[in-house]
């Protein structure tokens, strides 16, 4: 067994390793908790997101055909009244309308559920991105935090000749992608809007990357029916704006209902992996802490490191090990010579009375290894981690609460 002297400045040591490490540990969580933030709060918002478009589709199919047809007209409506004065032939930062983000309306009312399913008018999915956003009928700061917005004085995403709809969408913000990765797109890909009962398919023909006064591309253009999504770029810049144009095509019922129900199935389960990677991360870290406890309070108690030993399931006697610590080395009784031991007839190999903490029972050609930690700071023995032929409880209360048998296949 070590002196006693010895054993105290293991055991500070040991401490103070177990304090650099918690020091670390401590350290590593709170920069893994900051880095997965915006992760985990995309994928939570992206799912409530999921189930209210899900809410709204069912209420929108609910609604009179006639009163979804009453909504379309009135967007028309409002489409040609724009063109009829002109206003949608306005170039935004040039003319009545100004760049979205930086000029967005300042909204100091409600902003709770009831303010935005107020402003909700539709959905917009763009696969290729994984994208599935609430569509918002004016664009302002708390509407641009939620979904994509429709840039006032520009047409209705409803669809007909001479219209030029703008549906715009933050990037780079911490609690949601949004349109963070409309740079991925390409020319060929799909997007689609779903609005007042009417579902529109897009297909992306131009992406231009101007300065936010450069919004010449944003005219209506005669007889054509064109959406642009717009956003800010470069990621966490934003000095410049992205716009990506589509073209209408048409709309492919079922492939495009499988590519959108396909996104909105990816963000339902980006939740719930998350769900269930945070807790067992919360698990498995308090497990680590737990241990680390025992580990501390063990060396303050001394145990039997103790097994049986066998060879091809025969009870080996007169094998020789030698106790080797966390750190390799032979660990060594109060005469300084390294603790060695012996199997008696019975294949027992006994290390008596050792302070806990981790070791290995080596025998002398190093081949077997015997790997043993304290599991329970109210056991009497070490458990043996590994190899581990049969671990059975002893009958008599009194004596070890297990038996450990190792075995050696040769």
């Amino acid at each position: 067994m070590e002196p006693h002297k010895k054993r105290n400045s293991r055991m500070k040591r040991e401490q103070m390793n177990v304090l650099l490490k918690v020091i670390m540990f401590t350290l590593f969580v709170s920069g893994a908790g900051i880095f997965a933030y915006p992760f985990i709060s995309d994928a939570v918002n992206n799912y409530y997101d999921q189930k209210n478009l899900a809410q709204m589709q069912v209420e929108t199919e609910q609604e009179n055909i006639n009163q979804l047809q009453k909504q379309k007209e009135e967007l028309a409506r409002k489409n040609e009244e724009l063109l009829a004065e002109g206003k949608l032939n306005n170039i935004p930062g040039m003319g009545l309308i100004e760049d979205p983000f930086d000029e967005a309306i300042s909204n100091q009312e409600s902003s709770g559920r009831e303010y935005f399913e107020e402003y909700t008018v539709g959905a917009v999915y763009i696969p290729a991105i994984h994208v599935s956003l609430p569509l918002f009928r004016e664009t302002n700061n708390l509407l641009l935090e939620k979904g994509a917005t429709i840039l006032q004085g520009t047409s209705f995403p409803i669809g007909g000749p001479s219209t030029h709809s703008v549906i715009t969408g933050h990037s780079g913000i911490p609690e949601k992608k949004l349109f963070t990765d409309l740079e991925k797109l390409k020319a060929g890909d799909l997007f689609f809007v779903d609005i007042a009962g009417e579902k529109l398919a897009y297909k992306i023909f131009e992406i231009d990357v101007v300065l936010p006064h450069e919004f010449e591309s944003l005219v209506i253009q005669d007889g054509e029916d064109l959406v642009t999504l717009l956003t800010c770029t470069p990621y966490m810049i934003n000095t410049h704006r992205l716009l990506v144009t589509g073209k209408r095509v048409p709309y492919p019922e079922e492939e495009i209902k499988e590519e959108v129900e396909a996104t909105q199935q990816y963000h339902r389960r980006r939740f719930q992996i998350y769900m269930l990677l945070i807790p067992l991360f919360f698990i498995l870290t308090f497990y680590w802490m737990w241990r680390k406890y025992v580990y501390y309070q063990s060396m303050k108690k001394t145990y039997d490191f103790e097994f049986y030993y066998f060879e091809n399931g025969v009870v080996k006697p007169g094998v020789a090990f030698t106790l080797v610590g966390k750190d390799g080395k032979a660990v060594r009784n109060s005469q300084k010579e390294p603790m060695i031991t012996v199997s008696d007839s019975n294949g027992l190999v006994v290390f008596k009375q050792i302070p806990g903490g981790f070791y290995r029972a080596i025998t002398q050609d190093k081949k077997l290894k015997i790997h043993g930690k304290i599991a329970r700071l109210k056991d009497p023995i070490f458990k043996i981690t590994s190899p581990v032929f049969k671990r059975k409880v002893a009958k008599n209360p009194k004596k070890a609460s297990q038996i450990n048998e190792v075995s050696k296949h040769v």
